[in-house]
């Protein structure tokens, strides 16, 4: 007579390798979601300097975003008919990512006529990694890998 079921080794034995698996996978979901984190940041600040270039053209007047080097925040500007920029909109980045560099001298300005400044932003998760978004004088944004 055949018995079924299984031994109480094998059962441990099942339960030890679902506990590697998701340890494995924990660890992996981690690296996942930082790369996601910083993507995002990186697809809100171009969509932030779209939407920027766009507001410079409609209104007619210079537009910029200002970055401070070391945090997670930046904010919009607007120049407004005293000659004087005028905090327009201030922006949160996703939690865990911050401004490492702004080589344009820490602002991105756009004209009345949508074109801008060359200048690149770099921003770093908490695990160092870096990715970049460099804009060009005709107002064209681009995303980078680190180094690039």
């Amino acid at each position: 007579m055949m018995e079924r079921g299984l031994t109480v080794i094998e059962l441990l034995g099942v339960l030890a390798l679902g506990a590697v698996l998701a340890g494995g996978a924990l660890l992996g979901w981690r690296r996942v979601e930082a790369a996601l984190r910083l993507d995002r940041a990186l697809h809100q600040l171009a969509a932030d300097l779209q939407t920027s270039r766009v507001l410079a053209i409609a209104s007619a007047t210079r537009v910029r975003l200002v970055f401070a080097i070391g945090t997670a925040r930046y904010r919009r500007e607007r120049l407004d008919d005293d000659g004087r920029y005028a905090v327009d909109l201030a922006i949160d980045l996703p939690p865990g990512i911050t401004i490492a560099d702004a080589n344009s001298g820490g602002d991105l300005t756009f004209s009345a006529r949508g074109d801008a400044e060359n200048g690149t932003v770099t921003l770093v998760d908490r695990r160092g990694t870096e990715r970049l978004v460099r804009l060009n004088q005709r107002g064209r944004i681009t995303i980078l890998a680190s180094g690039a």
